[in-house]
């Protein structure tokens, strides 16, 4: 019985001790072991390792009692006989003891912000101070902003997330400091990594030298359950980078997903779709899902791109191509060859492979960290097998998993990530070997700008400014029933020669715009029909939208269906800080309407401008219909108003407006009346308010403005005044006190309606509101017979939001 027993103890114990020594010394988180993050198994492991020990270790001291022999126990007997006891009451103890097991945070770009993901051990409030306010979670899971950071939630949960709606921001967590910024960039870097599969040390190895790089970018399967104890292996030390990810197989059975989404990073495009289902399964119907959405949405974004895919479109791996995936996306490819597509980054096969088509590249970097595919096994690899480490140049292709294969340029059987670096002249691939930091190869490529950005049509005193962009060097010409328009990049150096075919000695320019003196013309720029016709008309259909800020997606929207319209209406804040890379973004798609644009204090500010805007007053007449543009910002600040240019613009505009006879609009971008943050500027309400009633009779229909980003309209007797600003730019904070100045103009929801109270500086005329919205919008005008409709669309869902009516 001492025998059995004390090798029952030995056995037993030294089990129970490698295993507890290597899951601790592997982790160095006891957590692991003992707290929420664990799924208990190392923690049974080692609680009944020494269980099992402690039964024999009994009977054994019983026997040396009864048989008196307790000075011949071995001093092995003892250690072990302690290791037990002490294990076992670690068991007991330790899983009543707090835990460092807090993880995150995880930053995710998310439309024109950013979600924020941690997790706690202790039920806690899901809050941060960000800029002053506070971003904290509510029971239903959504985020509040409060207007001071001392405002105290009272939700409490484990499972932390915020969405906070800005492009740039800081914040600490945990006591660590962490930034944010997705500002537009002309160089951007990131990486791009795949199948991970929870593994925390090749998770490390792979994050190892990527401080100067602005995201990781993942091909899918990050972790093998998304389970607290994976997320904690990857998070507990968080880096600061940004991160996005493909669903991956595993991802798509373990969380609720977005399958195919979009996200726009520093001004380049990532395109996510997913070829598996919600139960890890390719199906026709997923790989049609994935490919209509990239049809729908290639285009709404004007930057380089990239799809990302866990699936890969050629592979020399284990999987290999699954033909079906892989023809739908080269289709869809060789459809959109003009579209940017630079790179498809796929996982799942566990190796490092590489193909070019066209100009196109096409990445497997499922390498990452999870267990390298063997490729040598026949019965696996089929007649795929390698026969080395290294693959180089194209190999045996057919219409199954071998598909692509004459496209393949080099594989890898190696622990591997893609670093990508994107600036003004190409991208830049390294393959880097993330177990010895070896460069293992580089690619390099062209980007591919559009051939042109354009062209505006902008009504010009009695003629039209045309503007565009070339990808190429060429000189600035137009040709117009016969006769040739050329000049620089300023309209007012426009000449003209009497034969198109002469050639103008003028220099030739990326940026280009003319003058055409005509108010009715037919032209032709670069592949683009303008038919201009800006003669008075008795019915007139127009739209309205305000500061876009470059935001291509929701400027895509915006001016759907302009077939159906005469001309379109901007209240200025096209862009942020007019440089060329924003004026690439904000007009890639363009209509050729009629485009007029009164200037936003952005415009105003920046020192860059390619494009020279007309002056900061100006009068124009489009189909009969008169607008006054005036401007009352200070160009020195980015947001302060001068009461100089204030008394100006009124001054101006009292010695115009009598002086044509028809309905009239007045453009301003800082608002009349407003709901949003800016609200009302007294000195400018108050001097427009007596000016329109001096010229009640006047036909001064409407005053369209922008600057606040939300939507608004108010009725002054037969004045309308509407803040359009909701066209793009990241939606107004109008929940929360600091932001709105006063507690009475705090919205209560994302929609206001009828009469509301306030007697502030910011919320004149507010017994005269009609509704205000925070929503993205856009204003439809129609007119004519003595009548007005007004009509306000919700971008997002197309629906007609309000209706208003008016006669003149």
């Amino acid at each position: 019985m001492a025998t059995i027993a004390t090798a029952s103890i030995y056995v037993f114990g030294f089990i129970g001790l490698m295993i507890y020594a290597a899951i601790v010394l592997a982790n160095k988180q006891l957590c692991f072991v003992f707290g929420d993050v664990s799924d208990g198994t190392e923690y049974l492991i080692i609680c009944g390792c020494a269980l099992a020990a402690s039964i024999p270790s009994v009977l054994l001291l019983f026997a040396i009692y009864k048989q008196k022999q307790i000075l011949r126990i071995k001093s092995y007997q003892v250690i072990c006989i302690v290791f037990e006891t002490v294990l076992l009451v670690v068991c007991v103890v330790a899983v009543s003891l707090p835990h460092s097991n807090n993880w995150g945070p995880l930053i995710e770009p998310r439309g024109n912000g950013a979600s924020i993901t941690w997790w706690t051990q202790r039920k806690q409030t899901s809050s941060l101070c960000i800029d002053g306010k506070l971003y904290y979670q509510s029971i239903d899971q959504s985020t509040q902003i409060a207007g001071n950071c001392q405002y105290a939630p009272t939700y409490k949960t484990n499972n932390h997330y915020l969405l906070v709606p800005s492009v740039q921001f800081a914040f600490q967590l945990f006591g660590d400091n962490f930034t944010f910024s997705n500002v537009v960039k002309e160089d951007v870097s990131f990486f791009v990594t795949s199948d991970i599969l929870s593994s925390q040390q090749y998770f490390k190895k792979s994050l190892e030298g990527t401080q100067q790089y602005d995201m990781h970018v993942s091909a899918g399967d990050t972790t093998q359950h998304f389970s607290n104890k994976d997320m904690f292996k990857l998070l507990s030390n968080p880096a600061q980078l940004k991160f996005l990810q493909a669903v991956g197989e595993l991802d798509a059975k373990s969380a609720p997903q977005e399958f195919n989404y979009f996200q726009e990073v520093h001004g380049v495009c990532f395109y996510f779709v997913s070829a598996f289902d919600e139960h890890g399964q390719m199906t026709t119907a997923s790989i049609e899902i994935a490919v209509k959405f990239l049809e729908r949405e290639i285009y709404s974004c004007s930057g380089i791109k990239f799809i990302v895919s866990h699936q890969p479109v050629y592979s020399t791996g284990e999987h290999g191509a699954n033909p079906q995936f892989s023809i739908a996306i080269q289709s869809f490819l060789d459809r959109h060859e003009d579209s940017n597509i630079m790179a498809v980054f796929g996982g799942r096969d566990h190796v490092f492979s590489s193909y070019q088509k066209d100009s196109v590249y096409f990445f497997n970097t499922g390498s990452s960290g999870s267990r390298l595919t063997n490729v040598f096994e026949t019965s696996e690899m089929k007649n795929r097998t390698w026969k080395a480490n290294r693959l180089d140049g194209p190999q045996p292709s057919d219409q199954s998993l071998n598909f692509g294969g004459e496209f393949h340029l080099l594989s890898l059987l190696q622990h591997t990530r893609v670093e990508v670096n994107v600036s003004k002249s190409g991208v830049g691939y390294v393959i880097k070997n993330i177990e010895t930091g070896k460069v293992e190869s580089t690619f390099t490529q062209d980007i591919k700008k559009p051939r042109f950005w354009g062209p505006i049509v902008s009504p010009y005193e009695n003629g039209a400014n045309i503007t565009w962009w070339t990808r190429d060097l060429v000189k600035t010409s137009v040709c117009i029933d016969g006769k040739l328009y050329y000049g620089s990049n300023n309209m007012h150096e426009t000449q003209t020669l009497e034969d198109c075919s002469l050639e103008p000695a003028v220099e030739k320019l990326y940026f280009h715009s003319i003058f055409v003196d005509r108010q009715q013309f037919d032209a032709v720029v670069e592949g683009k029909e303008i038919h201009f016709d800006n003669r008075p008309k008795d019915s007139v259909k127009f739209i309205i939208t305000s500061d876009a800020h470059e935001m291509t997606p929701i400027i895509r929207k915006s001016i759907q269906n302009m077939e159906d319209f005469d001309f379109h209406i901007c209240g200025g804040d096209q862009t942020y800080w007019s440089t060329a890379i924003e004026y690439d973004m904000a007009f890639p798609i363009w209509h050729q309407k009629p485009f007029c644009q009164c200037q936003g204090n952005h415009e105003a500010y920046a020192t860059r401008r390619p494009v020279k805007q007309r002056d900061t007053t100006f009068y124009q007449q489009i189909n009969g219909v008169h607008f006054f543009a005036v401007f009352i910002f200070n160009e020195s600040d980015i947001s302060a108003t001068d009461d100089l240019k204030v008394n100006e613009s009124i001054s101006w505009l009292d010695a115009n407006i009598p002086l044509h006879t028809g309905p009239k609009y007045i453009l301003t971008h800082y608002p009349m009346y407003s709901t949003g943050g800016f609200g009302s500027y007294p000195l400018f309400t108050t001097q427009l308010e007596s000016l329109i009633d001096k010229y009640a009779d006047n036909q001064i229909l409407a005053v369209i403005s922008g600057h606040d980003h939300i939507f608004a309209a108010f009725k002054r007797n037969n004045l309308f005044t509407f803040v359009a600003a909701s066209g793009g730019g990241v939606l107004s904070e109008v929940n929360d006190l600091e932001t709105m100045g006063d507690i009475s103009r705090v919205w209560n929801g994302t929609e206001l309606h009828g009469p509301l109270k306030s007697d502030t500086k910011w919320s004149m005329n507010y017994e005269n509101h009609l509704d205000s919205f925070l929503k993205f919008t856009r204003t439809e005008v129609q007119f004519g017979s003595g009548k007005v409709k007004y009509v306000v669309r919700d971008l997002g869902t197309w629906d007609v939001l309000v209706e208003y009516e008016q006669e003149y």
